[in-house]
This record gives C-alpha cells, sequence and structure tokens, in this order.
C-alpha cells in the first residue's frame, strides 16, 4: 500500500519496546510510515530505521494537532494506546483508515476494530497486522545502539567502567512493584563482593532518593554507583552491562531487547502480559497464594517481594555468569 500511516504510541516504556516487532514487522509495507507520541520513542527506537517522519504531542494543543495531520494527508491511522484521544485525532483529521482496539469508548471511532483478550503485550500489539496482511517478522522485542549514540555517551560519561552491573529499582506503574530497598543493598554487597563487579544504580524521574537509601544502606559503599540518564543515555549505559537487575519496569525490556542478560524480580504481576521469546531474560519470583493480584499497591506485607531474598538472586546471576561467560 503506498500512502501515508501514521502511528500513535503506547505511552509506557515498556510497552513502547514490546510494540518493535509489531513496528519493524510493519516496515515491511511500501508506505511513508510516521509515528506519534512523546519524547521518548525518537530516542529508544535510534538505529532501527522504523518510521519516516514523527510528531511528537508534547507541547502543542490538540486542534493544532487536528490541522497539522488533516494538512499531511495520513490515508492510515494505527493506535496501540488505549486511549480515546488519537482516535478522536485521527477521527478529526480526516484519516481514512482508522485501526485499534474496541476499548476506553474508542470503538464508534475506529473503522476497524479487534476486541481486546488476555495476552501477551507484544502478541496484542501483532494481531493488529492481521486487518494490513502483513507477515510477523519478529516475536521478540529488539533494539539498537548506533556508534553516534555511543560516542554521545562516552563523551558525557567517562567515569563508566568497561565492567558493571546494572540495578533498576523503581517502578512508575507503583511500589507493589519494587524489591525492598534493603534487599537491593544486600545484593549490591554480595556483588562487589563475590563477582568483584560495581553496581550502578539507575533510577528514573522522582527515584534518586530510593537510589540513595539503597547506596546508604550498604557496607560496599565504594563500590556502588548512582547515576541519573535519560532514555537515550540509560539505552546505551544498559547495553554496556555485564547484567541488570531490575524490577518489573520498563528498563526491564530495553535491557531484553538489548540481549542484556536481565534478571527480572517479580511481583504482584501476571508475567504472561510481558512474556514473549528472550534468552536472556531470567525471572525470579516467590510462591505466594497472593500473587498475582496485578495490584499498584499491596494491602498485606509484600510478601511476593520480600520473599525473594537477595542471596537467592545472586545465586542466579553466578549460575548464569558461569554459563555464559
Amino acid at each position: 500500500m503506498d500512502g501515508k500511516m501514521m502511528i500513535c504510541l503506547p505511552n509506557w516504556l515498556g510497552d513502547m519496546v514490546m510494540a518493535t516487532p509489531f513496528l519493524l514487522s510493519l516496515r515491511s509495507l511500501p508506505c511513508t510510515l510516521w509515528g506519534l507520541g512523546g519524547r521518548t520513542p525518537p530516542h529508544l527506537y535510534e538505529g532501527l530505521d522504523i518510521f519516516d517522519g514523527f510528531l511528537t504531542f508534547e507541547g502543542r494543543r490538540f486542534f493544532d494537532l487536528v490541522f497539522l495531520l488533516r494538512r499531511q494527508g495520513f490515508e492510515r491511522g494505527i493506535i496501540l494506546s488505549h486511549s480515546l484521544r488519537p482516535a478522536l485525532l485521527f477521527f478529526l483529521a480526516g484519516v481514512r483508515e482508522r485501526i485499534g482496539y474496541d476499548v476506553g469508548g474508542m470503538g464508534p471511532l475506529l473503522t476497524y476494530r479487534e476486541k481486546r483478550r488476555q495476552e501477551s503485550t507484544v502478541d496484542h500489539y501483532l494481531r493488529l497486522l492481521k486487518p494490513l496482511g502483513v507477515e510477523v517478522k519478529i516475536r521478540a522485542p529488539l533494539l539498537r545502539v548506533t556508534g553516534e549514540e555511543v560516542g554521545r555517551f562516552q563523551a558525557k560519561h567517562p567515569d563508566v567502567p568497561p565492567r558493571f552491573s546494572a540495578f533498576i529499582v523503581g517502578a512508575r506503574f507503583g511500589p507493589s512493584k519494587m524489591w525492598p530497598e534493603e534487599h537491593f543493598s544486600r545484593l549490591a554487597e554480595g556483588i562487589a563482593r563475590d563477582l568483584h563487579i560495581p553496581v550502578f544504580i539507575l533510577p528514573g524521574p522522582g527515584e534518586k532518593e530510593i537510589a540513595y537509601r539503597i547506596r546508604d544502606l550498604c557496607r560496599e559503599k565504594d563500590r556502588v554507583f548512582i547515576k541519573v540518564l535519560d532514555v537515550a543515555e540509560l539505552k546505551v549505559m544498559l547495553s554496556r552491562a555485564v547484567f541488570v537487575v531490575t524490577n518489573d519496569t520498563g528498563p526491564r525490556h530495553i535491557a531484553a531487547a538489548l540481549s542484556v542478560p536481565t534478571f527480572v524480580l517479580l511481583g504482584p504481576m501476571d508475567e504472561s502480559y510481558t512474556s514473549y521469546p528472550s534468552p536472556t531474560t531470567y525471572l525470579l519470583k516467590a510462591d505466594v497464594a497472593c500473587r498475582p493480584c496485578n495490584r499498584k499497591t499491596c494491602n498485606r506485607d509484600h510478601a511476593c517481594m520480600r520473599a525473594i531474598r537477595p542471596a537467592q538472586v545472586l545465586e542466579r546471576i553466578e549460575e548464569v555468569m558461569r554459563a555464559t561467560l
């Protein structure tokens, strides 16, 4: 199909990563492909050559976007987010074909509607290839790091050593996904002591205090560092890590999509939603009766996270390192 197509991207970082199999499969269509989203996707997707153009909705009024899309003459719009706003935007902008899921009140504004069902997020996006007649090219999320990205990173962060581990200690979804701070501290001590690898804690927005509390609890403070990075820098940093230990949150998918050994601390969420082929992802979870509850906050004693012990995580890391190094 010739013409111009626009993809409204997901809002969550992890979902953006899990959309890459859909986006890379879609790239096989003979069309001009544009993306619509926040300021994160162009940095995240750099090196993949997915989009011919990109529009950010940040800093733009809604009706300014309507007129801009109408002038551009998009023939088809696909909505990956579950939000009424992009469906209304495409409708008012005169986008002839509007494809998405029948959720959030979008249904009447779409020309093709898929029903939502329980499935992985990757498969959820891939199902929208069906009305386009496009074959699935890959099923695992994929990201790349370019030489230009590495050069910018090294110029700004020359203090990062060639060997290090990375911790992702926050979770935008809510505190129920967060491994206890004292557990992270004990694990950092074990990694520094037994594996002789420094630990870099990489806090996201609003998470610096968490990172400093974890470091303050460590007895091996001289081997534990904190780096506050933007998304472009985070991608490069994770790509260079020996391994990553992370809560079940967006950056875990960046690390996995870069084929970095990624140890995911699973708490309250049903892991079937984030399941996809990944030989470098290692899930750690506790067998407790109340999980998965999919709650943002725990109304019990956070047993699903507390029961994952630092010694257990360290042992798993050592097993994987012995097998892969």
